[in-house]
């Protein structure tokens, strides 16, 4: 039985949104992220091989600059069965994200927010409820994006207000779920 259903029924919906987000460093070891500890998390699904979300190194560099010192807590997540833990390691050397990336190595952050694409963003609040999910902004090239989708969206979280940024259907490679 799918354990996410089965609790479903029965947990509260702010109960189980709001359980700590378990990932992996790569080499094993478990990371558990408590969101009610920040105004904003945002989940970054990542690929290390996918050409459209490396096309995104650089404006996920700047979503790190603009959102420094201030209550969100950014997350790299490679969901993909077939990208290795040496690749990932491999690829954050390369990149020089000021985060870990992590792994999702049964898919289970990806199952539980219904990511399927690389990129692809879910800004969670500190209820632990998604507010927005999607592309990180509106257009493959950085020189015709006009929405901003990630940025705004935790702005709103930021500022107390609801998310008004309609969700951007992600764009990407497929996450390689586990079979």
């Amino acid at each position: 039985m799918n354990r996410r259903l089965f609790l479903g029924g029965f947990l509260p919906a702010p109960l189980w949104s709001a359980a700590a987000i378990r990932l992996s460093w790569t080499d094993g070891r478990p990371e558990y992220v408590d969101v009610k500890e920040y105004r904003a998390t945002l989940l970054l699904f990542l690929s290390t091989v996918c050409p459209v979300s490396n096309a995104y190194q650089d404006r996920i560099q700047a979503l790190f600059k603009h959102f420094h010192g201030q209550p969100v807590r950014i997350l790299l997540v490679n969901a993909n069965d077939n990208e290795s833990a040496a690749e990932t390691e491999r690829y954050a050397a390369d990149v020089k994200f000021p985060v870990p990336f992590f792994k999702d190595w049964r898919n289970t952050v990806a199952d539980r927010y219904g990511a399927m694409q690389t990129p692809e963003a879910v800004v969670i609040d500190s209820t632990g409820a998604s507010r927005y999910q999607g592309a990180i902004d509106d257009a493959r090239n950085p020189a015709r994006v006009k929405i901003e989708a990630v940025k705004l969206a935790v702005e709103d979280l930021l500022a107390g207000r609801p998310v008004s940024v309609k969700p951007i259907r992600a764009f990407g490679c497929a996450i390689k779920k586990v079979t």
